[in-house]
């Protein structure tokens, strides 16, 4: 069963994302969307569990947690948070930028050290750069239309090359009988 939502862990990683990547020129709402749902996706295959438990929907240019703009305006009027728009290349560009140091303590050492690798690994590309490196290339993304949730298992299920239909169909099959097995669990709970 999924865990629930951590909003303080989820605020926190917020901050973090965008104090770590304040001197990043491409860095803005759509890096920080990218690097939130990596961050969640990636840690619960390597471990299990997602950092927030955040919920990710499937959108046009990218995957987009559920809860970030509210998330984002109570930071703002708790004065830990400011969005900036900028001009990048002739678009608006909305910047998470942190008003004052944080001290990080909802976030283990370990998770700290995996969001910096996610970091590292994206945000000196632009947000189309990453979405066609990495995101629209995932079996999920492939899967889901807009709008849609994307399961966490679907970490498990990431494809470098393009996927043929055989394993398209494979696919939903597993992901439909996973899902079966979740609406079963939680009508038994």
């Amino acid at each position: 069963m999924k865990e629930a939502f951590n909003r303080e862990v989820f605020k926190e990683m917020i901050l973090y994302i965008s104090e770590r990547c304040q001197d990043k020129p491409a860095f803005g709402s759509t890096h920080l969307n990218k690097i939130l749902h990596y961050s969640d996706f990636l840690w619960y295959g390597y471990t299990g569990e997602a950092i927030s438990n955040e919920t990710y929907i499937r959108e046009k240019y990218g995957q987009i947690p559920v809860h970030l703009q509210e998330v984002s305006k109570e930071l703002e009027a708790e004065g830990k948070l400011k969005i900036e728009e900028r001009n990048y290349f002739g678009k608006v560009q909305k910047r998470p930028v942190v008003t004052h140091t944080s001290n990080f303590k909802l976030l283990t050492n370990e998770q700290r050290d995996f969001i910096d690798q996610i970091i590292n690994a994206i945000s000196d590309y632009n947000a189309s750069e990453v979405s066609n490196l990495i995101a629209h290339q995932d079996l999920s993304w492939q899967y889901l239309k807009n709008g849609e949730v994307i399961p966490y298992e679907t970490v498990f299920f990431r494809r470098k090359n393009a996927v043929s239909e055989d394993t398209m169909i494979w696919a939903r099959v597993v992901i439909n009988e996973y899902e079966e097995s979740l609406r079963e669990n939680e009508s038994v709970v």
